[in-house]
């Protein structure tokens, strides 16, 4: 491929025979990067072997609880200033080459955030990703961030980078223990840290992804969000909207329209919260406001694999038609959410009552 990329992408991996081919060639088959560097920490399966026929730099790395030190291990040994992080359960489905290039150009002191989609409920995160090692580095031994490395403040982009993450499937989830290994590192970070609020928020987020507490998710992003209410953070967002469905899940209906109507000055602007803050309203009994807000989510152009901006919120709507008792203009509303079975149902349902 002509015009090389002056990128390395850099891995850190334990036991990926499952995922890591289809990692590499999906990044290959798009930048064809030259400088692949695999840091592995104790593999017992084939996954130096699909690294070196891949075309990786294989270095072993003795595993010491801490992401941030392999991560940056791993920078160190590659050829290129700019680091693309990859991780090996992750599969690239979108790239845009030409505006990575003119990243590259003109945002040195950016780091680039890419979107990880979770399977196999699809849920989507931002997640900085991309950065030149000179002026970021990694920080924290679990959920690690990049930090600046010098004095200037950290900038964040979006970049058009877009991976389905397939390390929380449940069969992968209890093949590798990640559930406990998240929980130990994180509480041992907390103990000496116990009022970092980002600790506690990512403790909330592994109970929410991996165990189903959702109480104890709960207790951990009300203390996160006490301890740190700066609203410009990534992983602040993510916490109010976890917290968010967590509350509504556990019928804290009221603390959730609390939660929402304290932070929609700020996140408004995003069709995810305006969806959250709709189905907060739809279960406050606030019909009204409820539909507007659907309604505002409705053909918003935004990478959407759940349907917030189309089926969903059309079955919501339906779904309060039907309460205050507009049978008619709810069948109406269920005939545009397309294939979605659970629309489906309710027009079956409505045309034999």
């Amino acid at each position: 491929m002509a015009n090389k990329l002056p990128v390395s992408l850099c891995m850190i991996v334990k036991n990926e025979e499952a995922f890591l081919d289809a990692s590499l060639k999906s990044v290959k088959s798009v930048l064809g990067f030259e400088d692949i560097v695999v840091i592995d920490t104790g593999s017992e399966d084939r996954t130096k072997e699909i690294a070196l026929d891949n075309g990786a730099a294989v270095f072993d790395f003795e595993w010491c609880d801490d992401f941030s030190a392999a991560r940056n291990f791993a920078a160190e040994k590659a050829k290129n200033d700019w680091v693309l992080a990859l991780d090996a359960d992750e599969v690239v489905t979108n790239f845009d080459r030409n505006e990575l290039g003119s990243f590259i150009n003109d945002k040195q002191l950016s780091v680039g955030a890419m979107k990880i989609i979770s399977l196999p409920d699809t849920g989507a995160s931002n997640i900085s990703r991309f950065y030149n090692r000179k002026y970021y580095k990694w920080d924290g031994n679990i959920h690690e961030q990049l930090i600046p490395a010098g004095n200037h403040p950290k900038v964040i982009a979006p970049l058009h980078i877009i991976a389905d993450h397939y390390g929380y499937t449940p069969e992968v989830k209890e093949s590798k223990g990640k559930f406990e290994r998240n929980l130990r590192m994180l509480e041992a970070a907390l103990v000496d840290n116990p009022d970092d609020p980002y600790i506690l928020a990512q403790l909330g987020k592994c109970y929410y992804v991996n165990n189903g507490d959702l109480l104890k998710t709960c207790e951990y992003f009300d203390l996160a969000l006490k301890a740190d209410e700066d609203y410009r953070l990534e992983y602040v967002y993510i916490t109010v909207e976890y917290y968010g469905y967590s509350l509504l899940n556990t019928g804290q209906y009221e603390k959730a329209l609390e939660l929402i109507l304290k932070y929609t000055q700020y996140y408004n602007p995003k069709v995810e919260f305006r969806f959250l803050s709709a189905h907060v309203f739809q279960n406050n009994g606030l019909f009204q406001e409820a539909v507007e807000m659907y309604e505002s989510c409705i053909g918003v152009d935004v990478f959407d694999p759940k349907g917030l901006t189309s089926f969903l919120s059309y079955y919501n709507i339906g779904v309060i038609l039907e309460c205050v008792g507009m049978i008619e203009d709810a069948a109406e509303i269920y005939g545009k959410c397309g294939d979605y079975e659970p629309a489906l149902a309710r027009l079956t349902e409505l045309r034999l009552s």
